[in-house]
């Protein structure tokens, strides 16, 4: 895969370009108790059957739990566990919430409770995270659950729902939902600068004026958090990866290629000599939230779905934002490499756990898949719009566009939504946690230092990824 010459990526981009965003959930979520001291004994996996088993009363635990006094579309949510549980009386549901481990620790927790007796399925919060389990055999197959639960629903997602959905040409989670990773733009602002109210950039050199004409001693055109998703984004769209895994299995690390090391030079000219995005990249999301609230950025990071909460939030309405998808690489065309930016399950990724019984693993698919059939979507829809919400969901069925199961948001969200679905990419790599600490660590140090030596950090990355993560990894592969 070959990406754009880096002498004419950086004269095409002049002094600098764009930046990347951050995307953490902006929600909360509730507490569950902490797992017990005592664990029992690992248990073993089983294989889907080719048949569904014997129908009879089957108890199933699922970590999907909405809290009590929840608001906006959640309480839709619950109307479905409701309606679940009157149209199959013999499946009992026990809806539990997220455990009290933080973010970046919740995917560990699940990996080891998954093979201790845990819930039998978790809404996760990345198509990642259930690429990662099933490469470690931890996601139960669905292949032979499709053709009894949701054949047509399948045959109806969109291609890049389908390659989310899959990993090693096996069906492993079902998409409740697509995310795709871009930035509202306040109106007001882009016409003070000259644009249209609606106009959405098409390269990274567009991308980049913009952010620049955007800035003033009065608010910065755009803000940044130094995140691993925020780099890899925009490397992903450069036809770069930060990793890539051969065919026995073993990883192959890119830290130091021109993809990578184009993009973090990118980012760093946005911070140094100029000013578009805010001095401290480290701040957190409620800081960016506030700045942009407060008049102080152009722009936020968000993914649609966001909609509903953050109008909730701010005080703005969907009519004064503008929305748009990030370019395809810095020409904003796929080609020579290039790839648009990918698309994902946001926090709507269901991933059911291999090691129940037969009877509790078809129970279970057939909750996932029934919970995100193309009917209850249609059915959340017009409950939003009977109940007057406002709120975005991209739906991953190619007959159900983005504007049927949105309320109240301006045409001009769902344009650039819909082509970039039309055209989505799936971000190939696996997430090479922990490997990918190592760059991201770098990463932070590099674009916060006017004088740091891009590639020479990067190798140091690499070489310390190799030492104390890589080569034991290969290891326990017997490489």
């Amino acid at each position: 895969m070959n990406a754009v010459p880096r002498r004419a990526f950086l004269r095409m981009m002049g002094i600098g370009a764009a930046a990347a965003l951050a995307a953490c959930a902006p929600k909360a979520l509730p507490t569950a108790a902490p797992a017990p001291e005592e664990k029992p004994a690992a248990a073993q996996p089983t294989q889907p059957p080719a048949q569904p088993a014997a129908k009879g009363p089957v108890k199933i635990t699922v970590c999907d739990l909405v809290a009590e006094d929840a608001t906006g579309p959640s309480v839709y949510t619950r109307i479905k566990y409701e309606e679940f549980a009157e149209t199959f009386p013999d499946v009992t549901v026990e809806h539990i919430a997220y455990p009290d481990v933080g973010f970046e620790k919740r995917k560990e927790y699940w990996l080891t409770a998954y093979s201790e007796g845990g819930p039998n399925a978790v809404m996760f919060d990345t198509n990642k995270w259930a690429w990662e389990f099933a490469s470690l055999k931890k996601a139960l197959i669905l292949d032979d659950y499709i053709p009894l639960y949701f054949q047509e629903d399948w045959d109806s997602l969109v291609p890049v729902a389908q390659k989310l959905s899959s990993y090693d040409n096996h069906v492993v989670q079902i998409p409740g939902m697509i995310e795709v990773h871009g930035l509202v733009v306040r109106r007001d602002y882009l016409e003070e600068a000259g644009y249209a109210a609606d106009y959405t950039p098409k390269t990274w050199a567009d991308f980049h004026e913009m952010i620049k004409k955007l800035t003033t001693p009065e608010h910065y055109g755009f803000q940044w958090k130094t995140y691993m998703r925020a780099m890899s984004e925009f490397l992903h769209m450069n036809g770069g990866d930060f990793a890539s895994e051969n065919p026995d299995k073993t990883i192959e690390l890119h830290y130091t290629r021109d993809e990578l090391v184009d993009t973090l030079e990118m980012l760093k000219s946005c911070i140094y000599p100029e000013r578009y995005i805010q001095q401290n990249t480290l701040q957190e999301f409620a800081q960016n939230l506030n700045a942009f609230q407060q008049g102080q950025s152009a722009t936020f990071n968000m993914m649609p779905s966001w909609v509903n909460w953050l109008f909730s939030v701010t005080e703005f309405m969907p009519d004064d934002l503008n929305y748009f998808c990030y370019p395809i690489g810095p020409t904003g065309e796929a080609g020579d490499g290039l790839r648009p930016a990918y698309v994902d399950c946001g926090s709507h990724s269901w991933v059911a756990n291999p090691y129940g019984s037969p009877e509790q693993n078809d129970a279970v698919a057939h909750y996932l898949c029934w919970m995100n059939s193309k009917e209850n979507i249609k059915k959340q829809a017009k409950w939003w719009l009977d109940n007057e919400l406002k709120g975005a969901y991209a739906s991953p069925f190619s007959d159900v566009p983005w504007t049927t199961v949105s309320a109240g948001i301006p045409e001009w969200w769902a344009a650039p939504l819909e082509e970039i679905l039309a055209v989505g990419d799936v971000d190939p790599a696996p997430d090479y946690a922990p490997g990918r600490t190592y760059v991201d660590a770098a990463a932070a140090e590099i674009v916060n230092d006017e004088k740091s030596d891009v590639r020479a950090m990067l190798q140091d990355a690499e070489d310390k990824t190799k030492r104390e993560w890589l080569d034991e990894y290969h290891k326990k592969l017997g490489a």
